[in-house]
């Protein structure tokens, strides 16, 4: 062994150690999202200021799209990320859009909130439902977004059409489906209903939520594609551009994620800060208004919590978790 190769093992060890003995609040974790306009982007920024006046040092760490960073949480390039339920179940499984590509070290922090992937139209638009758009342009691909071609074939199903039924429009991500639409390149788009992205479009061509078919056989087509999708209506609030009378809609659950290697003592820590500050949380982002402290866990088989989050469930009395939605 060289005196130089020695030298960067001792260092390696030197630092390795160093990472062991330094408490959470001192160090400096990396948090993946979507990038600017992105629900993910500003949902994290909201995370990182609780965290912040908590004192543990999140900082987001933008990319475009999920496919992008959730795959670096697994690997520990990022410590934390934020990503859907379904692409979470496909990662750790190594299935559909990471088949063969298994993500074992992702772990869940906590359930943050349902989301609401929906088609949004021009409001004057004489679309008025998802079997509308048969014949229609809509964003396609989401190369850096892969779990959105899902999404959107699941949507499409509860309206009795397939991708053959549309027009498809590649994109790389949500973004660039949202400036397609305002580019009239398309008929419509799908973005997370309270994202600050459909709040821009909407200040420049106002839109409407499409409401999904809520009858039991159209959410059984849905489930074929998205299988934890529930129906729910949504109302009228501040920050839902898009939603003005309540509709229906599916929704889904956003996790915090966490590699598995994470000390137990900084995810036992945000953990705690989330649960005490869900009004913090709704104030730095509305969209945030759906988390509740009482529903930060659930069975979700393959996918498992990281054991700093589950002393702190533990602590509470809400291990174990309850099954299901």
């Amino acid at each position: 062994m060289t005196r130089t190769h020695a030298g960067i093992l001792a260092a390696g060890a030197v630092a390795a150690a160093l990472a062991v003995a330094t408490p959470a609040s001192a160090q400096i974790y990396s948090l993946g999202t979507g990038k600017q306009g992105f629900f993910t982007y500003s949902a994290g920024a909201a995370i990182a200021k609780v965290a912040a006046d908590g004192g543990l040092n999140l900082r987001v760490k933008p990319f475009g799209g999920t496919s992008a960073y959730v795959p670096g949480v697994n690997a520990g390039e990022q410590q934390f990320g934020l990503a859907n339920e379904l692409e979470t179940h496909y990662a750790v499984t190594g299935t559909v859009i990471y088949k063969g590509k298994e993500q074992p070290h992702l772990r869940v922090v906590a359930v943050l909130t349902p989301l609401y992937s929906e088609f949004l139209v021009a409001k004057d638009s004489p679309i008025k439902s998802i079997a509308d758009l048969k014949g229609k342009r809509i964003p396609s691909g989401y190369a850096s977004q892969r779990v959105l071609q899902v999404l959107t074939t699941g949507t499409l199903a509860n309206g009795g059409l397939s991708m053959k039924d549309v027009q498809g429009v590649p994109v790389p991500n949500v973004v660039g489906g949202a400036n397609e639409f305002l580019q009239g390149n398309t008929d419509a788009f799908m973005f997370a209903v309270g994202a600050g992205k459909v709040a821009e479009v909407n200040a420049k061509k106002p839109v409407r939520v499409l409401p999904i078919d809520h009858s039991k056989a159209a959410m059984e087509r849905m489930r074929k594609y998205i299988p934890v999708a529930y129906a729910t209506i949504l109302k009228p609030g501040k920050g839902r551009a898009g939603i003005d009378e309540p509709t229906w809609v599916y929704a889904y659950d956003y996790l915090v994620l966490v590699n598995d290697k994470v000390a137990d003592d900084a995810v036992y820590k945000l953990t705690k800060l989330l649960h005490d500050h869900q009004k913090e949380l709704a104030a730095n982002f509305g969209a945030l208004s759906g988390f509740d402290p009482k529903r930060m866990n659930k069975d979700m088989g393959p996918v498992k919590f990281h054991p700093g989050a589950i002393k702190y469930y533990k602590e509470i009395g809400e291990w174990p978790p309850k099954s299901g939605s």
